[in-house]
Order: C-alpha cells, then sequence, then structure tokens
C-alpha cells in the first residue's frame, strides 16, 4: 500500500509540473451550491463529471485544501486549479500603442483578446502579452470585455497604479476618468436624439448566464446595497439607418455590462450582444457550449471603448485619447447604411 501511495504522489507532482495553476474567487451571493455544480456552470470548457474527476484527482483545491466535490462552497471562497491539456482559443494579437510616456500605457485593444487571465484563457490576454512584449512587470489600470474593442490602460510602475487608483476612486469624483464609448445598435427606429439611464442594476442570474443583470428605475423605495448598485449612462445618436442606430455613451459609472443594460432596459438591443442583445442569453449558452451563433448574428458586441479623458496620477496633465474605430465595425456601419440607402 506504501508504493501505491508514494506512486500516487508523484503522479500528482508530475502533473502539477504539467499543469497551468488558475485562481478564482467566489463572488456571487450562493447559496447551498457544490463544488462540482458551480464549476460546472462557472467553466463549462469542462463538463461537470470531468470536474468531478478532477477534483478527485487533487487538481481543484479550495482555500488551499482538498474537498470533495459533494461539498458545499460559498462567498468569499478561493478556488485553485490545474488545467491540462487545455489549448487556449485563438486571439487577435494586433494591439496598438496609442500613448505611452515611460510609465502610462494606453492601448488600442482589438476584440477577441481578453485582458486579464480568466478562465481558459492565461497567456492568450492583453495583460499577458504587454508583459512579454514590454520585458516588464505590467499593471492593468482599467478593463473592458474581451469582445469589446479600444482604450485600456496600463502601467509599468506599482506608484502610478497605486495613484491612478486613488484618483479614480469612490471618493474622488473631481478625478473620475472620463469614459466615452461608440456602439451599434438594433430595434432603433425610434431612438431619441439624446436621452440618460440612470437606476439600480442589480445580478438576477438566468439559467443561461449566472451573472445576468437587470436595471431597476430610481424610486423611493430602492435605495443601493451590495445588490443594488447605482449606474448612469448618457446617451446621444449620431447616426440613423432604418432599425440600426450609432450611438456615443458617456459613463458616469463603471458597473458590469452597464450599457449593454441600459440598452436593453429601453429596448435597445446591442448588435453581437450574445446576453442581451435580441435573442436574449441562450445565444451565449450555444456559444460557449457549441461554438454556435444565429446566422445573420455579428461576430461579437458592437462595442468601442473609443476616447479616455483624465489627469495623469504623477504629472496631473490632462491626458486625452481616442482609438480609431475597428475595421468590422466600420465594414458593418457601410453595410447597414448600403441597405437602407
Amino acid at each position: 500500500m506504501k508504493k501505491e501511495k508514494n506512486k500516487l504522489v508523484s503522479n500528482l507532482e508530475e502533473i502539477y509540473k504539467n499543469s497551468v495553476i488558475r485562481k478564482c474567487k467566489v463572488e456571487e451571493n450562493i447559496e447551498a451550491i457544490r463544488l462540482d455544480r458551480y464549476l460546472g456552470n462557472r467553466f463549462s470548457y469542462y463538463t461537470r463529471s470531468k470536474w468531478q474527476d478532477l477534483i478527485g484527482q487533487g487538481l481543484v483545491l479550495v482555500n488551499g485544501k482538498r474537498i470533495k466535490y459533494t461539498r458545499e462552497i460559498k462567498k468569499g471562497d478561493e478556488i485553485i486549479y490545474h488545467l491540462i491539456g487545455l489549448k487556449e482559443p485563438d486571439i487577435d494579437k494586433n494591439i496598438q500603442i496609442i500613448y505611452d510616456d515611460g510609465d502610462l500605457i494606453i492601448v488600442n485593444k482589438p476584440a477577441n483578446l481578453p485582458v486579464i487571465p480568466s478562465g481558459k484563457y492565461y497567456y492568450n490576454t492583453l495583460h499577458t502579452i504587454m508583459k512579454e512584449n514590454l520585458n516588464c512587470n505590467i499593471n492593468m489600470l482599467n478593463r473592458i470585455d474581451r469582445e469589446t474593442s479600444g482604450c485600456v490602460v496600463l502601467s509599468r510602475g506599482h506608484e502610478l497604479a497605486s495613484k491612478f487608483c486613488a484618483m479614480h476612486s469612490k471618493n474622488n469624483s473631481k478625478n473620475k476618468i472620463k469614459k466615452t464609448y461608440i456602439a451599434i445598435v438594433e430595434n432603433a427606429k425610434n431612438i431619441e436624439e439624446n436621452f440618460t439611464v440612470e437606476g439600480y442594476m442589480e445580478e438576477i442570474g438566468n439559467p443561461f448566464y449566472r451573472r445576468y443583470q437587470i436595471l431597476h428605475k430610481i424610486s423611493k423605495n430602492i435605495k443601493p446595497n451590495e445588490n443594488l448598485k447605482y449606474s448612469k449612462t448618457k446617451f446621444k445618436t449620431i447616426k440613423k439607418f432604418g432599425d440600426y442606430a450609432i450611438v456615443m455613451a458617456r459613463l458616469y459609472t463603471g458597473r458590469m455590462h452597464q450599457i449593454r443594460v441600459h440598452l436593453h432596459s429601453l429596448g435597445l438591443y446591442m448588435v453581437g450582444d450574445k446576453i442581451y442583445g435580441k435573442y436574449g442569453p441562450e445565444v451565449f449558452n450555444s456559444f460557449i457550449k457549441k461554438s454556435v451563433i444565429p446566422k445573420d448574428f455579428f461576430v461579437r458586441q458592437a462595442l468601442h471603448s473609443y476616447k479616455l479623458e483624465f489627469n495623469h496620477p504623477l504629472t496631473n496633465k490632462r491626458i486625452k485619447v481616442k482609438a480609431p474605430l475597428p475595421d468590422d465595425l466600420k465594414e458593418f456601419i457601410s453595410k447597414i447604411k448600403t441597405a437602407n440607402l
């Protein structure tokens, strides 16, 4: 029996050497969910039975300890797991540096490129690529979704990163970063020229997407808390083409999926949005599990981080940058323009 035990430990150590370690934290308010079910729902590139195997092999730790896959987890738990033989998806590495003063860097990120390691992406991320290309430590100072293109702020040093975070904290409204996005929306025949959306966003979950959110309109009975978070976006319609419109969105808060949820609350659907789009989150579920999207669906969400404006954390100089609209969005705009001549 002793030999078998040693052999198992030896094999496990060998597996660890040939695997990639990933970490995640349970941030949701969850109740009575088993470890295997949670992992299967959150990281669907492995089936639930596959996660059970990995947990049984000791390749998944919760708060640094091996546990059974039937054990329940809770908010705040840290999960460490090893990925073995999983090929990372292809990404677009066409990253353009649009500002660099030696400390502060701003890049124009292409679509189909995650900002930080998460899920099945580790090496194929903006953070890892920039770290390797510049041969130095890189701090990510803001984030956008994998499918969203445009401006992302980075720094080489920790001092700048720390000051940037302090400048743009919730309690420092004077130096808030000014973020402007461009989006293409549909079901927009009656869209207004200028409109503002504000209210409290709540993560309610969905059978097809666990972090699905809705917007509650402001009322005396609703107050912000850890589940209800205040959000505000100002929109300006730039162009209209039949059922489509190009809008500019100015963010006053920075909630997850804010622009998409705010548009959805008005019956406006962002082109290519797999969660809040015209077909609902079923598209996201089909894309994740089968890599399939409807035939008439744009390949990614038509959202671009167009402009950033803020004070430099070290010099206090006003920084203003723009990221040109990418070719795929230009081509789509040209297509809908031609179709509505």
